[in-house]
């Protein structure tokens, strides 16, 4: 009788470690599976507040142009400018006139004039503008207004900036990108609603680069930057996919271009 109690004893002790084993196993995973499901942009290797994940801009689809593409006349001794675009020179939008950002140095000549242009992929004027060029540095914004035909969901759009230095029409420097509308989804537009304030936040985690960029800039140019802004700037500008880290602090200067004040041609 003693042998089959202690043979029952220690079949039981052995069958509880493969249970005890499968929940340590388990925890583990549901640990990160919970903190993972809210989580807000951060750049790579960064951490900030309960941000787990880094962005990712990388490969997002069409090939375009970062940095000045032409350098001639009196343009050739004028520092570059450059456009806020990812590695791959393309983003996302969910608007149909979105803004596209562009950093000028304090570099180019008085009465410089610069265009604004949005092609289609055969290449016709969706919108063409020239007006003069501020000389103070700082991020300014391009926008067609609403008079302009709005882009359409999933084609692709190319933008340029384009800087004469003088009266010559071969005189330039530009930056270009590319541009791509989507559609905004039930989850997106739940997230928006659920955070206003940060609605840049909303659309750098959903991977759409133009809105992530003006809203933030934006909340910038109505609000005094603080700490918090400057953390997301840099998130931004440091994420995967974006090499945009030589940009100045969001403390600077930022000048909308207002579309009802320059002349189309």
């Amino acid at each position: 009788m003693r042998s089959i109690l202690t043979t029952a004893l220690a079949w039981l002790l052995l069958s509880s470690v493969p249970a005890a084993s499968q929940t340590l196993a388990i925890q583990p995973q549901e640990g990160r599976s919970s903190v993972r499901q809210n989580n807000f942009p951060l750049a790579k290797g960064k951490t900030n507040h309960n941000q787990q994940e880094s962005l990712d801009f990388s490969g997002t689809g069409r090939p375009g142009q970062q940095t000045a593409g032409e350098s001639r006349g009196s343009c050739a001794n004028a520092s570059g400018f450059e456009a806020l675009v990812p590695v791959s020179k393309s983003g996302k939008t969910v608007l149909g006139h979105p803004s596209f950002w562009v950093y000028f140095p304090e570099a180019f000549p008085q009465k410089s004039q610069v265009e604004f242009v949005i092609q289609n992929e055969a290449r016709e004027d969706i919108w063409r503008s020239r007006t003069q060029l501020e000389t103070a540095p700082g991020y300014r914004n391009f926008t067609a207004p609403e008079t302009a035909s709005p882009l359409e969901m999933g084609e692709w759009y190319r933008w340029y900036v384009k800087i004469y230095c003088d009266s010559q029409t071969a005189s330039a420097q530009y930056v270009q990108g590319w541009v791509r509308r989507i559609p905004i989804d039930s989850q997106l537009h739940v997230e928006l609603l659920d955070n206003p304030q940060g609605s840049h936040l909303v659309y750098a985690n959903h991977r759409i680069w133009y809105d992530a960029v003006d809203q933030l800039l934006s909340t910038c140019q109505k609000n005094l930057p603080n700490l918090t802004l400057e953390q997301d700037w840099q998130n931004l500008i440091g994420a995967n996919g974006v090499d945009l880290e030589g940009l100045p602090s969001i403390g600077g200067s930022y000048e909308a271009v207002d579309p009802t004040n320059i002349d189309k041609y």
